[in-house]
């Protein structure tokens, strides 16, 4: 299998979390080092990540990509084993795709200077996304208060998706840490998972720009 990734893109780190997780290999391959017009032939929407199977056919949208790699590599399933694992799992993950994911993503977008000149930026607006996140942060620390992980006593693809947001937010200097000792128990047992290894990458990267020299996460 191939992985067409740019360095660092939420989307693209959430399957490469979840392959770590997994046990799973495949050749990564950096986009951005080639030309943008020969990517557009795998992928006409020209997003990251895609995933090219053995067979020559190409998956993308990063969620499909991680159901499918999940199903193909047997169990533990980070998406559930059974109809009612699936279901909760499934709440959860959709809960921290909107409550946090999305908005991690755009306001990065709409304020990093990274972005500027690439997309046209709206900064307040991307302000606008931080009660939504805390409503969210909020909803997931009662949560773990009751359980180990967001999903259950085991981590699941709603872990990968919160944790992607949340440091995200935290790193593009939308929220602070959360105050609630059961978000800090949890945020510091993903962090401490090897398969966090692109978002401590991630981190790295964005304390080298100037502008969010002070973040730790």
């Amino acid at each position: 299998m191939r992985l067409y990734i740019t360095p660092f893109a939420p989307n693209a780190m959430r399957v490469q979390i979840l392959m770590l997780e997994k046990g799973l290999n495949a050749d990564v391959i950096d986009v951005t080092a080639t030309q943008h017009g020969e990517y557009l032939k795998l992928n006409p929407l020209g997003q990251v990540p895609a995933l090219e199977l053995d067979s020559g056919e190409i998956v993308t949208e990063s969620l499909t990509i991680c159901q499918y790699l999940d199903a193909l590599s047997g169990p533990p399933f980070l998406f559930g084993g059974s109809p009612e694992e699936r279901a909760r799992i499934g709440m959860w993950e959709r809960r921290a795709e909107l409550g946090l994911f999305i908005p991690s993503v755009e306001y990065g977008h709409h304020t990093h200077p990274m972005f500027a000149g690439k997309i046209e930026q709206h900064p307040d607006w991307a302000k606008t996304l931080v009660p939504r996140a805390l409503k969210a942060i909020d909803l997931i620390a009662d949560q773990v208060d009751r359980t180990a992980f967001i999903a259950g006593d085991e981590l699941s693809a709603a872990d990968i998706t919160a944790a992607l947001g949340y440091f995200g937010l935290i790193a593009f200097g939308a929220i602070p840490r959360s105050t609630r000792s059961s978000m800090e128990r949890w945020a510091q047992a993903m962090m401490a998972r090897p398969s966090m290894a692109p978002l401590h990458q991630a981190a790295a990267f964005l304390k080298g720009t100037p502008e969010l020299q002070e973040i730790e996460i």
